[in-house]
């Protein structure tokens, strides 16, 4: 959490700072408005409370450093309950209320949904989603925190590559887990690796026996788990 907390600042420090410089015609006394939108109840619990965790210690920290050229940074944090209708009605509320930027939600699912109201506000949308689809819609408001899988699977395939020939694939059925399915079958298409199943499991998921059998009896040298972080627990 420490390391991540870190990055998000760094990430943050350089968001704002970007964000700040489009509210030229505020005054210098004018607080920067912040909206924070992450998972903090539901299956997306462990990863959008990290996010949001690390997104306030920025603020606080850049708050304590005298702000953005002067101004402080105030936010507020609401809880999408890792539901994309209620992401996109608090990102809708966001732009209403007059947020310079949005933070989050973190889920793939949720911010596929939710982006399209940032840019109706056309105001800068930080996710930490890593859906290769997220930065596929040509919408040139939104930004990752985090590599999208068209970045880090090439890197993946190749150690794959490496270390299997016959590749079981676990994977969670929502848009973060079939992204990676698919980007990861695209890229071992024709290489020394064989995907021999494609096991998909459910979101909030507790009991991965059913799965992990069903991967052996493929045959296969290795598993790839592809899940949320609360099922990645579970599963190993």
């Amino acid at each position: 959490v420490t390391h991540m907390n870190k990055r998000f600042a760094l990430k943050l420090l350089s968001a704002v700072a970007m964000a700040a410089s489009l509210g030229v015609s505020a005054h210098a006394a004018d607080a920067i408005k912040i909206a924070n939108i992450v998972e903090l109840s539901g299956p997306g619990t462990s990863a959008g409370t990290m996010f949001k965790d690390g997104v306030v210690l920025a603020m606080k920290e850049i708050n304590a450093a005298g702000g953005i050229k002067g101004r402080q940074i105030q936010w507020t944090t609401e809880d999408t309950q890792t539901n994309p209708g209620v992401a996109k009605g608090l990102t809708q509320k966001a732009v209403e209320n007059g947020a310079l930027a949005v933070f989050g939600p973190v889920y793939s699912g949720s911010i596929m949904v939710s982006q399209k109201e940032s840019q109706r506000g056309e105001i800068p949308n930080f996710t930490g989603g890593e859906a290769a689809s997220v930065t596929q819609q040509g919408n040139p408001y939104v930004f990752r925190t985090a590599f999208g899988q068209d970045v880090s699977f090439p890197k993946l395939a190749r150690y794959i590559n490496g270390k299997s020939k016959n590749l079981a694939v676990i994977y969670v059925n929502n848009d973060f887990g079939k992204g990676g399915l698919n980007t990861i079958k695209k890229l071992l298409n024709g290489s020394p690796t064989k995907l021999g199943a494609e096991v998909s499991t459910d979101q909030g998921q507790v009991d991965f026996s059913a799965a992990v059998l069903k991967a052996k009896q493929s045959g296969a040298d290795a598993i790839f788990a592809y899940l949320n972080e609360e099922e990645s627990a579970r599963l190993l």
